[in-house]
C-alpha cells in the first residue's frame, strides 16, 4: 500500500473507559458511544477527500444514521467497532483503515489466543483447505468447509465482503484480504472476545461425504511465526525464459532500499534485457499491494516510447483546520503544508508539489518489446496506479484477475490518525485523492479489467501450477 507517511499513533486521551468489565472488555456506556460516533463521523466527513467518490452523499448520511440510531445501550469496544465498520466499507476506500488494537498485528484484533486454525482458500461462496496451522489436526488439502460453529460459509463469506474495504465496488481485494487473514477476521466478527472459544466446530464434506470436526483453535503468535517463514521473498527478481521471453517479478514497491535498490534494478534489468534482444517481457505484480507512487512512474518509463502523463490531479478536502485535530496525529508541519494547498476557482483543493504530476520521460534504455502484466486482486494502490496508466496507454496485455486498486486512482498520501476518545478506536483517513491520467475506461469504480482473465483454482494451487503463468506463455506462443 501507499505507506509515504502512514504514522504510529500516541495521542491525548480526553476520556476514561468507565470499570465494569464483559468479556474481557471495558464496556462503553451510551454517552460514551455517542461522543466517539460524532467524532468519528465528524473526522470523515471534514477529512477525507474520496468520502463521496463512489456513494452519493445521500447514501452515506443514511448509513451514518442508521448506525446512529442502533446505539441504544452500552457496548464493548468489539461491539462498538463492528457498527462502525460496515460504514467505513462503504465508502469504498481500500486505504481508510479503522483499528481497535496497535499491538496485536494487523488485521488481528479480537480473540488474539484463539484463532480459527485453518488456512482456507475461497472460490466465491466456497472455502476449501490448504492448510492447517496447527499439525495435530487431520484434514486433508481440499476438503471444502461448508460451515463454522453453526453457520453456513455462504453467510460468513457474505458478512465478511460488507466489511472489508477496497477501492470501489471491488470485490478481488477483498477475496485477497479473506484469503491471507480469514482467521482474523473470522474472530473479529463471529468471535466474541474473552468467551473460552477453546474449540471451533467444522462442518466439511470430502468427495461428497460431508462431516462434523471439533478443531483446537491456535495463537496468533503461532500464526504470525508461520506466515513470516513463508513471506520472505526477494522484492523483485529477472529472469530469463525460453522463446525470447524474460519474467521480471516486481513483489512491491516499497522495498528496503539499504538491502534493494529499485532504481539500480531496473537500470540493470533492462540493460541486460536489451542486450539479450529480448522480444517478449512477462511483468509479474502479483500480490503486489504498492508502496512509493514514484516506483510505478520510473516503471513504465522503461515501457515507453514517447513522453507520458501519471497522474492528472491530486484533490484534497479542505484548506481549513481540522475540528477534531487534539484527537489526530496528522504529518509533520502539516499547519505549514496547508498553505501550499491551491483553491481553484470550481472550488477544488489541489496538491501540486508531486513530481508524477510532471510530463514523464522515456528511459534511453527502454524495452520496446511486447508486454504481459501479470496481476490479481492484491495489486493495489501504486500498482494498480502502474497498471491503469499503462492499460490506458494501451501499452501492456493483462492477464490474470481484476486489480484491488482503482483504474482512476485511490485516496492515500498523507493520513490522519483519529483517536476516538472514549473506545481509543483508531481511524486512518488518507488526506489526498490520487487521479491516474486516464480516460475513457468502462468500469468507473472497478480496478483494471485483464485482457485474458484467469483465476486460479484449489486445484491448480494444491498441484503447484501457475495458471495465470501457464495461460501467458501459451498466449506468447501463439502470437
Amino acid at each position: 500500500m501507499k505507506t509515504k507517511v502512514i504514522l504510529q499513533c500516541g495521542f491525548i486521551m480526553a476520556h476514561l473507559f468507565c470499570g465494569l468489565k464483559v468479556s474481557g472488555q471495558s464496556v462503553l456506556t451510551l454517552p460514551q458511544l455517542k461522543e466517539d460516533f460524532q467524532f468519528f463521523r465528524t473526522a470523515m466527513e471534514e477529512a477525507h477527500p474520496g468520502i463521496y467518490r463512489y456513494e452519493t452523499k445521500s447514501v452515506l448520511e443514511d448509513s451514518f444514521d442508521v448506525v446512529s440510531k442502533a446505539l441504544v445501550g452500552p457496548m464493548t469496544q468489539q461491539e462498538f467497532y463492528k457498527k462502525l465498520n460496515p460504514i467505513v466499507a462503504r465508502i469504498g476506500c481500500g486505504h481508510t483503515k479503522l483499528m481497535p488494537s496497535e499491538d496485536k498485528g494487523f488485521m488481528y484484533y479480537y480473540n488474539t489466543e484463539n484463532l480459527f486454525p485453518l488456512k482456507l482458500f475461497l472460490e466465491g461462496h466456497k472455502a476449501y483447505v490448504l492448510s492447517s496451522y496447527d499439525s495435530s489436526i487431520k484434514i486433508k488439502p481440499g476438503t471444502e468447509i461448508i460451515g463454522i460453529n453453526g453457520m453456513a460459509i455462504k453467510d460468513i463469506i457474505n458478512g465478511l465482503l460488507n466489511n472489508l474495504f477496497s477501492d470501489g465496488h471491488n470485490q478481488t481485494f477483498k477475496y485477497y484480504e479473506l484469503n491471507r487473514y480469514f482467521s482474523a477476521l473470522f474472530s473479529n466478527f463471529y468471535l466474541e472476545e474473552g468467551m473460552g472459544n477453546d474449540k471451533i466446530s467444522i462442518t466439511y464434506k470430502d468427495h461428497g461425504r460431508k462431516g462434523r470436526m471439533d478443531l483446537p483453535v491456535v495463537s496468533y503468535q503461532w500464526i504470525k511465526e508461520i506466515d513470516e517463514e513463508e513471506g520472505n521473498k526477494i522484492p523483485y527478481q529477472l529472469e530469463f525464459k525460453e522463446g525470447n521471453t524474460a519474467l521480471m517479478t516486481i513483489r512491491t514497491f516499497w522495498p528496503d532500499q539499504e538491502k534493494y535498490n529499485f532504481e539500480e534494478f531496473l537500470k540493470q534489468s533492462f540493460a541486460s534485457i536489451n542486450d539479450k534482444n529480448i522480444q517478449n517481457l512477462i511483468l509479474d505484480l502479483r500480490g503486489n499491494e504498492g508502496g512509493k507512487d514514484g516506483f510505478g512512474a520510473l516503471l513504465l518509463s522503461y515501457l515507453m516510447d514517447a513522453e507520458f502523463r501519471y497522474y492528472d490531479k491530486l484533490l484534497l478536502a479542505t484548506n481549513e483546520k481540522f475540528s477534531f485535530v487534539e484527537h489526530a496525529q496528522l504529518p509533520e508541519g502539516y499547519d505549514q503544508l496547508r498553505a501550499l494547498i491551491t483553491q481553484t476557482e470550481d472550488g477544488e483543493f489541489r496538491w501540486e508539489h508531486n513530481e508524477n504530476l510532471n510530463i514523464q520521460t522515456p528511459q534511453e534504455n527502454r524495452f520496446t518489446g511486447e508486454v504481459f502484466v501479470l496481476i490479481d486482486g492484491a495489486c493495489f494502490s501504486v500498482t494498480s496506479e502502474f497498471s491503469a496508466v499503462a492499460h490506458s496507454l494501451g501499452r501492456a496485455t493483462f492477464v490474470g484477475d481484476e486489480t484491488g486498486g482503482g483504474y482512476y486512482g485511490n485516496n492515500s498520501g498523507a493520513f490522519a490518525i483519529v483517536t476516538l476518545p472514549n473506545s481509543k478506536i483508531e481511524l486512518g483517513i488518507p488526506l489526498m485523492a490520487y487521479y491516474t491520467a486516464v480516460q475513457d475506461y468502462e468500469f468507473t469504480d472497478r480496478g483494471i479489467m485483464p485482457h485474458y482473465q484467469v483465476q486460479p483454482t484449489i486445484t491448480g494451487v494444491l498441484s503447484g501450477r501457475d495458471e495465470v503463468m501457464e495461460r501467458t506463455m501459451k498466449i506468447i506462443k501463439k502470437r
